[in-house]
């Protein structure tokens, strides 16, 4: 099937992908179009896991880490900044001043914590769930015995605090990863059954339009908190 991205900056998104357009350089404007062998399954980042819904939801969505673009480099995103408590078992986050997802609304420290405790509970059916084994309340969470993981809470509307049940050194290599994207609550609930078809990201491209079988379209997206790119090379 297609996907077309339309955007100035859709190599540097797809700088860890293995695609053959790696090779070219970004363009201001313009359309890039990468083909591939399978239709999309889902662009629901906590659910999807093949390659070609991978490149897509990269662009969509952001998160708290993410990798320099062309190295292993781990490097804050959404987060400004973060410190480590010296038993190793609390994270402390600081986001980013000005974020906002498609639809215009801030992104807030409650939707980082709704978005993690989604990727844990089993009404998602994440595949993705066990790399958040770690933080404090998973058990009862991804039991259902709790509706939320007591070792996330928001002091502030731009402060996550991540407690742990144990020290992880994987743990903020699991921040970059898909299922720990940052998505609205009020778009997954407004959507329902057809969020996987209908994703609303913080990402450096909106989703404009899905035909099955045919083509996913992604636009630039204009309000990206970071100008010329997805993630700072400098």
């Amino acid at each position: 099937m297609k996907q077309l991205f339309r955007s100035v900056v859709i190599l540097a998104v797809l700088a860890a992908t293995p695609v053959p357009l790696l090779a070219q350089s970004p363009k201001q404007g313009g359309a890039a179009v990468i083909t591939f062998n399978n239709d999309f399954t889902t662009l629901d980042p906590q659910v999807g896991y093949d390659l070609q819904n991978y490149v897509a939801m990269r662009g969509i969505f952001d998160r708290l880490m993410d990798y320099r673009p062309g190295t292993v480099e781990l490097v804050p995103s959404l987060a400004e900044s973060y410190t480590i408590s010296d038993d190793g078992k609390t994270y402390t986050f600081k986001l980013r001043d000005g974020v906002k997802f498609h639809n215009g609304r801030p992104l807030t420290s409650a939707d980082v914590k709704y978005s993690l405790e989604r990727a844990v509970n089993p009404q998602t059916q994440s595949p993705g769930t066990g790399y958040f084994t770690s933080i404090a309340g998973y058990e009862e969470l991804s039991s259902g015995k709790a509706k939320e993981m007591n070792g996330i809470s928001t002091p502030d509307d731009r402060t996550v605090e991540v407690k742990l049940s144990r020290p992880d050194a994987t743990f903020l290599f699991a921040m970059s990863l898909h299922f720990a994207s940052i998505v609205p609550r009020e778009e997954i609930e407004k959507a329902g059954s057809d969020w996987g078809k209908k994703p609303v990201g913080s990402g450096a491209f909106r989703f404009i339009e899905w035909v099955p079988g045919q083509y996913v379209t992604l636009e630039r997206n204009k309000d990206y908190w970071l100008k010329g790119g997805p993630i700072s090379t400098s």
